[in-house]
Order: structure tokens, then C-alpha cells, then sequence
């Protein structure tokens, strides 16, 4: 619900909806959530994602209306069965984890390509250089890491000088202590390295293997009970990160996924420590995350709607870490206790709980990830930032380099966009990477519906099938008006087309 609620608030695409949206599920969060009220949430979530956004979606939002399509069909099978909401939420876990580890798997498969591993282009690097400037970006002129960096030594000293290191406080010093010291290294490595020029090629080839590692292996590897707890951490820390670089969304989503991977022993512990004191008042840590993560898509509003000149991204990432932080304290200090820490048994990805039925949404969701290789869509199939390209009769996948899975040619079937007037490109900003590429032509159709729609003049030239076309108004044209959608203008979504000669794949969402 969450996660749900920060892509409404990343951007205020639609104000209404995400004010409507924030109202309920605070009623429902502090009311206490039942069954009812969260399929309720769950059904009108996923009909506002298929009626006003799709197709054109990003993967989490794809992977969100998934996992609601799951719940739900899990919830309905409950009610059916009469089984308690402890017996619901103990079947779905083995399908909430092991569809994330699917997802997991197809970012890291996607990004066995050759641009990918080429640091000049990688997208690994533009996210290795958005880091950087995060940890340059100033808050009111102070440096946001710098401000992490001294709340962090302040609850470190009020460790070591209030609690006088007794026992039951050093766990959380030292938890305290390592955060500390691996934001002050941040810190000084973003500095040491303003000119991204300087980067040395050892780290950008270091830093795309070790996204590789993390996605493509790491989700083996949680299929490993006794393996879980270092990849679960070193998960949550990447998303962290991520979090910090305006993906709050996304990590919000995948850290909900990850808190499944936790055994039973520890949720104990947590649901022991559920309540936290503030200025005398006892606040569930669920309350206070979902508080804190409505203050962070507050402040997007401010930074989209009031148009702010500082980047607002890094304040909604770094109180979304607070959030989980204060969220996870009661797992994270037993982790880092030696002494009287419950054993880490790990859990099975899947067991005999998940009724049979639901392997249906596993395959789905393999069948989704395959899209690209298949012919079909090629944005939103968690392929985000893998610079793969399938177009054409080779890909520059490793593995897949004939296109030897294609069935489809909807990719191939394209048109070349040649000129488009000052004007146009000013309607969208996205208009503007059109000139010079090609675009399949179901999107093209797309874009014309939607021109439609708004009772647009769109003068363009373009060129299909070798045939050159000047139109002074697309809309209207004969040949290619779109008064309406048809089935794969509803259900699929391209990205624009590069051309083959320009060279490597860039990097994009």
C-alpha cells in the first residue's frame, strides 16, 4: 500500500487520484487493516493502473498490478476455503517471494548484453554517476550526506556516552557505528571524484559486474535458506541507494517483498517490538513508516507542483531510509547481536502452502519477462536500464544474439519519424528523442489516439515502408487516423528505436 502510494506521489501525474488515494489508505492504515479493506484497496489500486495508465506503465508499476491480480485471486481462494487471514498471508509467501526473485532475475538476465558491459554506455555507470551526485547534492547549502553523516554520529554518541556501552545498547552501536563509517567513505569517494571523467575503468567494470552478481546470481542464491541473510542485507542496501536516486517507489515495493524472506523466529521478535515510544506515546513502527513515507511524497508535491530548485528526490529517498530503518530496528539489532540471536534458518522460496493454482501467476510473470526475445513489448518487462536492444534480426543479448525465440515482428514493423515541428516537440518533452528514430508503429497509433483525444494539430514527416510521408495534421490523415484503441494498443508498450549505425544502445528506463 505503500509503495503504491509513493508512485501516486512521485510525480502528481494525477492530483485528484493521488489525494482521493492518500485519504483512504490513511482511514484504512489507522483504522486497522482488514481483509476487506485491503482487497478493497487492492481492486480499486489495480483499476485505476488499467483504466488510466496502461500500457504505458514502468516495470514496477507492471509488477504491482501482477502482485495485486495475485493477492486478490490468493484472497478470493481464502474466503473460499474459509481460512484464516494468518493461513492467507502463509500461503501467499512462497508466491510473494518467489516473484520477486523472478523479477530479480530478469532485470540481471536483460543486462547480459554488450552495452551493458561497456562502462561508456552501461547504465550501471548512470546510476554509479547519480549516486555521486547525490552525495554532492546540497540541502539549504548544507551537503545531504553531510547532514546523514552528523545524525548518525549524534545517535552514535548518544550510544557511547548516555548508555555507557552496557550490553543491551552495543548491538545498536555498532549498528549505528558501521552506518556512520560507510556514509562518511561515500561521502569522500563522491567527492574525490567530481569529474566523472576521472573515473578510473576498474570501478565502472567492478560496478557493473556487481549489479550483474547482485540480480542475475543473487536471486539464485536466495533460493538458498542459509544464504538469505547476507543477500536479504545487501538487497536492502541497494535499494537504499536506489531509494536516495528517486526510485522510493520501487524499493518501497521490493523491501515489502523482501520482509517476506524473514523467519518466523524473527518476526516474533519484531511483532515483540512493534510499538516504539515517542514523547510518551506508544506509535506501532508500521504507523510511523507509512507516516514517514506520506511526508516523502508530500515533499515530491512540493518539488513537482511548487516547482522547487532543489532536487527533492534525495530528501523523499533519505526519509524513506529513516522510515525503514525504523521499521526493520528490531531485526537489524538482533542481527548484530553475537550473543542470544535467534539462529538464522532461512526459508524455503517455495513450499507446500501456496495452492497449486498459483503457479499460473509464475508462469505469467516468466512469459512477461520473455517479451522482448519474443517480438512482443519491449518497455516494461523489467528490462529497466539494461540497455537491450532485440530490434532487428540481431539482439545484443550474449545468449539470444540471432533472436532465436522471435515470433512476433511488431518491433520491425516501424516508422521513421524525419521531422517534427518546434510546437510539437513542446507538447511532450518526451517528443523530443523522436526526430531521427523509429518508433514500432502500434506506438505510433498510440500517440495518435492520444493526439486525437485532445483535439491536437500534429503536422509530421515520417517515412514507412519506404515510402515517405508529409502530413500536415496526422490526426486527420486518411490513412492514419486512430479514432480508437485496438487490443495491442492496450496491451503493448515500445520503446523508441535507436538507430543501428548511431552505435551502442543507450541507456534508458
Amino acid at each position: 500500500m505503500t509503495a503504491f502510494l509513493l508512485e501516486m506521489q512521485e510525480k502528481w501525474k494525477a492530483p485528484g487520484f493521488a489525494l482521493a488515494f492518500l485519504a483512504l489508505l490513511t482511514v484504512f492504515v489507522f483504522t486497522r487493516i482488514t481483509r476487506i479493506k485491503f482487497f478493497a484497496f487492492l481492486v480499486l489500486s489495480t483499476a485505476y493502473f488499467l483504466i488510466f495508465r496502461f500500457p504505458d506503465v514502468a516495470n514496477h508499476v507492471n509488477f504491482l498490478i501482477y502482485l495485486n491480480l495475485a493477492l486478490m485471486a490468493g484472497m478470493v481462494y481464502a474466503w473460499f476455503k474459509q481460512a484464516s487471514a494468518e493461513s492467507y498471508y502463509a500461503m501467499m509467501r512462497p508466491l510473494l517471494r518467489a516473484s520477486l526473485l523472478g523479477v530479480y532475475f530478469w532485470a540481471g538476465f536483460h543486462k547480459l548484453n554488450t552495452d551493458f558491459l561497456n562502462p561508456q554506455v552501461s547504465c550501471s555507470s548512470m546510476m554509479l554517476y547519480r549516486i555521486l551526485d547525490m552525495i554532492q547534492s546540497n540541502l539549504l547549502g548544507i551537503p545531504v550526506m553531510a547532514i546523514v553523516i552528523a545524525l548518525a554520529l549524534f545517535g552514535l554518541w548518544q550510544g557511547l556516552i548516555r548508555h555507557r556501552l552496557q550490553s543491551s545498547k552495543l548491538p545498536k552501536i555498532l549498528l549505528l557505528a558501521l552506518l556512520t563509517c560507510g556514509g562518511i567513505l561515500l561521502y569522500y569517494f563522491g567527492f574525490a571524484y567530481q569529474d566523472y571523467v576521472l573515473l578510473p575503468d576498474l570501478i565502472l567494470h567492478t560496478n557493473i559486474y556487481f549489479v550483474l552478481a547482485w540480480e542475475l546470481l543473487g536471486s539464485l542464491l536466495l533460493f538458498v535458506p542459509r544464504l538469505q541473510a547476507p543477500i536479504l542485507l545487501l538487497s536492502w542496501l541497494m535499494h537504499a541507494f536506489i531509494a536516495m536516486i528517486g526510485f522510493v517507489d520501487f524499493s518501497a515495493l521490493a523491501g515489502s517483498l523482501l520482509f517476506t524472506f524473514i523467519p518466523d523466529r524473527y518476526l516474533q521478535l519484531w511483532q515483540e517490538q512493534s510499538e516504539i515510544s515517542l514523547r510518551g506515546r506508544q506509535i506501532h513502527r508500521a504507523h510511523l513508516y507509512f507516516g514517514l513515507n506520506v511526508m516523502a511524497g508530500l515533499f515530491s508535491a512540493l518539488y513537482y507542483l511548487a516547482y522547487l530548485d532543489f532536487d527533492i528526490k534525495v530528501i523523499a529517498g533519505a526519509i524513506f531510509n529513516l522510515a525503514s530503518v525504523i521499521f526493520l530496528w528490531p531485526i537489524l539489532t538482533q542481527v548484530f547481536t553475537p550473543k542470544d540471536r535467534p539462529a538464522w534458518q532461512g526459508l524455503p522460496v517455495l513450499n507446500a502452502s501456496m495452492p497449486k493454482f498459483m503457479a499460473v501467476f509464475l508462469i505469467g510473470l516468466c512469459c512477461f519477462g520473455l517479451m522482448p526475445y519474443l517480438g512482443l513489448r519491449t518497455a516494461g518487462t523489467f528490462s529497466m536500464f539494461s540497455n537491450l536492444r532485440t530490434e532487428g534480426p540481431r539482439s545484443n543479448h550474449l545468449l539470444l544474439a540471432t533472436n532465436p525465440l522471435k515470433r512476433w515482428g511488431y518491433q520491425e514493423d516501424v516508422v521513421w519519424i524525419l521531422n517534427l515541428p518546434p510546437e510539437v516537440v513542446d507538447m511532450d518533452p518526451k517528443n523530443a528523442e523522436l526526430e531521427g528514430s523509429a518508433l514500432p508503429v502500434v506506438e505510433f497509433k498510440k500517440m495518435i489516439y492520444d493526439w486525437t483525444q485532445a483535439g491536437q494539430t500534429v503536422p509530421v514527416v515520417f517515412e514507412y515502408q519506404g515510402q515517405t510521408y508529409d502530413s500536415p495534421n496526422i490526426v486527420q490523415d486518411p490513412e492514419w487516423q486512430t479514432p480508437r484503441r485496438n487490443w495491442e494498443m492496450y496491451l503493448l508498450d515500445f520503446r523508441v528505436i535507436e538507430l543501428e549505425n548511431s552505435g551502442p544502445n543507450l541507456c534508458r528506463w
